[in-house]
């Protein structure tokens, strides 16, 4: 842990709002710390913990890619052959011969 007083309280926060899944970002730091967003700014090593913390939870981060870019493959798998389904059922309705599958 850090020594420097205001990092520790910085940390602290951090946890408890990591823990109770609320969104981080250098407001929620501060209201929840008690400590002036402005103090937060001037701090480099405050502004590390808070912007490392927000890489570490935000949705999007690569450690949570990988299972949406799945969901979203899977989607589109269906959709393209939803797609295709209905092109066949036009051709049939149009009279138009079978074409080769792509």
């Amino acid at each position: 842990m850090n020594t420097d007083p205001l990092n520790e309280r910085v940390e602290a926060a951090l946890r408890q709002l990591t823990g109770q899944g609320a969104r981080i970002s250098i407001t929620a730091v501060a209201a929840h710390a008690g400590i002036p967003r402005s103090s937060l700014y001037r701090n480099a090593a405050a502004r590390a913990l808070i912007h490392r913390r927000i890489a570490e939870t935000r949705p999007d981060s690569e450690k949570n890619m990988a299972p949406e870019i799945l969901r979203l493959s899977t989607l589109v798998e269906a959709l393209a052959a939803r797609v295709r389904n209905q092109e066949e059922r036009l051709r049939q309705l149009e009279g138009r011969p079978h074409s080769t599958p792509r």
